[in-house]
């Protein structure tokens, strides 16, 4: 079984590109590359992949903000991805109330694709100036 882990590499709040494990190999492609390659991109913070896209076929990473629907109500929420390390789970932590939501529950998706968009990031100046 290929199990593939995903990172955005980023210095500061500039995206300089990404990276994948496959089977222990480290990959990287630049922002604006279009092939997968092994030589090493500079970097100062890694953003984490996870294996969720959202509606427009993105991946999500740590410190993305998203707009995204609860199964159970019409409206839309915005929120940004997580890893929470107490327990061990990614998800979402709303902006306006504050509480977390994990992607999966007893490997059961509580998203799906269509009720995720990636919107902004945490790390960028417009973000952190709210």
């Amino acid at each position: 079984m290929n199990l593939v882990k995903h990172y955005r590499l980023r210095n500061e709040k500039k995206v300089e590109g990404y990276a994948k494990e496959v089977n222990g190999v480290t990959f990287f492609k630049g922002y604006n590359e279009f092939t997968w390659h092994k030589n090493p991109l500079q970097f100062d913070t890694i953003d984490v992949g996870v294996e969720i896209l959202d509606r427009r076929n993105r991946r999500l990473y740590t410190n993305d903000i998203v707009l995204y629907k609860v199964l159970t109500k019409p409206y839309t929420r915005k929120g940004f991805v997580v890893f929470e390390p107490n327990t061990k789970e990614f998800g979402i932590i709303d902006m306006a109330s504050f509480h977390f939501t994990p992607f999966y529950l007893n490997d059961l998706s509580l998203f799906d694709k269509d009720r995720l968009e990636v919107i902004s990031h945490l790390f960028t100046a417009k973000e952190k100036a709210k």
